[in-house]
C-alpha cells in the first residue's frame, strides 16, 4: 500500500512540473486591443502589404511589448520589404525572447546573422525547473528511502 501512495505522490508532483514548465515556456499573451492589431497586421503581411504590417508591428513595439512572435513576424515584414538590416534586428530580438526557437534561427541563418549567435545558456526558468526537478526527485528519494521502498525483501 505504501508503495501505491509513493507512486500517486510521484504522478502528481511530476505533473505538477510538467504544467509549470509548459507554462514558463509559452510566450507572453498579447493584451486582448493589441492582439487585434497584431492579427489586423497578420493580415496585411498575407495579403502582401509588408510596409503597412510592419508599420502596426512597430506600433506594437513602441507601445514596449516584448513578445517574441511580434518581433518574428515584424522580422518577416521587413525581410519581405527588402529591410535586411531590420529584418536582423527583429529576428535577434526575437531570438533573444525565445533562444531556442527554431524558425528564429532559421531566419537568422537565412540573412546570414546566424553566425553571431553564440551558444545559448540557460535561462532562468529552466534553471528553475531544473532545481525544482532535482528537489523533488530528492524528496521522492527521501521519503522512498524512510519509507523502505527502495529495499529489498526476501522470497
Amino acid at each position: 500500500m505504501k508503495t501505491i501512495g509513493f507512486i500517486v505522490l510521484s504522478i502528481v508532483l511530476i505533473a505538477g512540473l510538467a504544467s509549470i514548465a509548459t507554462q514558463l515556456a509559452a510566450p507572453s499573451p498579447l493584451p486582448a486591443a493589441d492582439r487585434v492589431t497584431f492579427e489586423r497586421a497578420n493580415q496585411l503581411y498575407q495579403a502582401g502589404n509588408y510596409a503597412a504590417a510592419a508599420s502596426l508591428y512597430e506600433q506594437l513595439t513602441a507601445k514596449g511589448i516584448a513578445n517574441s512572435d511580434l518581433f518574428y513576424n515584424l522580422g518577416n515584414a521587413y525581410s519581405q520589404a527588402g529591410k535586411t538590416k531590420q529584418a536582423a534586428e527583429s529576428y535577434t530580438r526575437a531570438a533573444d525572447l525565445a533562444p531556442r526557437d527554431a524558425q528564429i534561427a532559421s531566419r537568422l541563418a537565412q540573412i546570414g546573422d546566424a553566425s553571431t549567435r553564440l551558444p545559448v545558456p540557460l535561462t532562468t526558468n529552466e534553471l528553475s525547473l531544473g532545481a525544482l526537478l532535482l528537489a523533488i526527485a530528492l524528496a521522492l528519494g527521501l521519503v522512498g528511502g524512510r519509507r523502505g521502498l527502495f529495499s529489498r525483501r526476501a522470497a
